[in-house]
């Protein structure tokens, strides 16, 4: 590692890899730190426990159409899947039929056009306000709401979803949206295993302290996750000023975390990939994505406080806790079914600790300020700090470029 260069980045996720990328072709000499064994963040494809690629993390390409990733899988042979998903809803005691998936699918259209419309009217409330609580889909909306933000409607800005820019195309990716990404990055250079614990501003040149050393820089990007930030993990030197603590405290991170079952025959053969959703009185805020890519294989998917709640237990608890579900939705005789099981552990992780951002009620524009540099030397970028695309790969792409245009404008002044 150099003792002395132009950038440091730290956090070799989308955002860290895209920037570090952008940098060094506009010519900066560039460090890129990762504290992890692998690069990626939460983009992680597990090739070993199951029987076929398994997405911890990022595994749609959301808004497809103008994902910059969807043409690194077409560049690079990846395979992705555009038939729109069929979704089945079960009641606890069986499943219901097409009219009821109609009526669900009308009520969860209208609760989502009211709270765009609340956004876009500058309203950043919760988003729990424009759900109809008499309506009988009431409770499987905010459900679902809490697995796609990873967090409560009651505890989601009307900001958030409203003004994502979604085109309708989530495309998971076969072959596995983690090693997509890997594959798109493999050629830069990132030293491994080397957490940071100290940043330095307070000189004419930035100090920045590892585990493996210190690196002297003009510049630091940061681009490590919200749980992180708010620990305390890096040290700054001077704090970091009010305005930018303030943007983080209306920040939160949600949790999204998965089960994958590998079984030993097709579970529904009558039926393609589709998404199970739960509407039983007991049911928590989880679902099954049922035959990905046409493979004997069932996604538990789980989100929001209850993700966290059930995953901080390990994963044996985990697993058991998604099998018993898996029984109650699909029949007893499945867990014969099941060859092996693999949990991901989100919320144990240090580096990562949980899913994905979530602005709070009230925090208006949280995220553009904590996109904001502080005294054009300390710079953040991540899926956190994106206004439009918060949650995805592509966003976090995104912010690592364009905070990479404002260091190289900065720099050369």
């Amino acid at each position: 590692m150099q003792t002395s260069c132009d950038l440091v980045i730290i956090g070799a996720g989308a955002a860290g890899l895209a920037a570090a990328d952008a940098a060094a072709k506009a010519g900066l000499h560039v460090e890129l730190l990762e504290a992890m064994d692998r690069i990626g963040g939460r983009a992680f494809t597990d090739t070993v426990s199951l029987l076929a690629p398994f997405d911890h993390g990022c595994q749609w390409l959301h808004s497809a159409g103008i994902n910059p990733f969807r043409e690194e899988a077409d560049k690079r042979g990846f395979r992705y899947w555009t038939d729109p998903f069929r979704i089945r809803i079960h009641d606890g005691n069986g499943w219901l039929d097409d009219d009821a998936n109609e009526r669900y699918a009308a009520f969860s259209e209208a609760t989502s056009d009211k709270i765009d419309a609340a956004a876009l009217a500058g309203d950043d409330g919760a988003a729990a306000a424009f759900i109809d609580r008499n309506n009988p889909w009431a409770q499987l909306f905010a459900r679902n709401y809490a697995g796609i933000l990873a967090v409560a409607p009651e505890r989601s800005a009307t900001y958030d979803s409203g003004r994502y820019t979604d085109t309708d195309e989530d495309w998971p990716v076969e072959n596995g949206y983690g090693a997509l990404i890997a594959a798109t990055y493999a050629h830069v250079p990132v030293h491994l295993n080397c957490p940071v614990q100290s940043i330095d501003w307070s000189g004419a040149e930035i100090m920045v302290g590892t585990a493996n050393g210190r690196i002297l820089c003009r510049a630091v990007l940061v681009t490590v996750s919200i749980p992180v930030l708010k620990a305390g993990r890096l040290k700054f030197s001077p704090q970091l000023p009010g305005w930018k603590c303030h943007a983080l405290d209306h920040i939160e991170m949600g949790y999204a975390e998965k089960v994958g079952f590998w079984l030993k025959r097709d579970p529904c053969p009558d039926i393609g990939m589709h998404y199970a959703m739960l509407n039983g009185p007991e049911a928590p805020d989880a679902a099954f994505l049922v035959k990905p890519y046409g493979r004997p294989m069932i996604t538990f998917f789980a989100g929001a406080d209850y993700a966290r709640d059930l995953f901080v237990q390990g994963e044996e608890v985990a697993i058991a806790a998604a099998r018993k579900l898996l029984g109650d939705t699909f029949g007893i005789d499945i867990a014969g079914d099941i060859v092996t099981a693999k949990a991901t552990q989100w919320v144990a992780n240090p580096w990562v600790g949980g899913g994905y951002s979530s602005l709070k009620p009230g925090g208006g524009e949280a995220r553009a300020d904590l996109a904001k540099p502080i005294d054009n030397r300390l710079f953040f970028a991540g899926e956190a700090t994106s206004p439009d695309a918060f949650t995805t790969a592509h966003g976090a792409r995104k912010s690592g470029i364009d905070a990479v245009d404002t260091i190289v404008a900065a720099l050369t002044k």
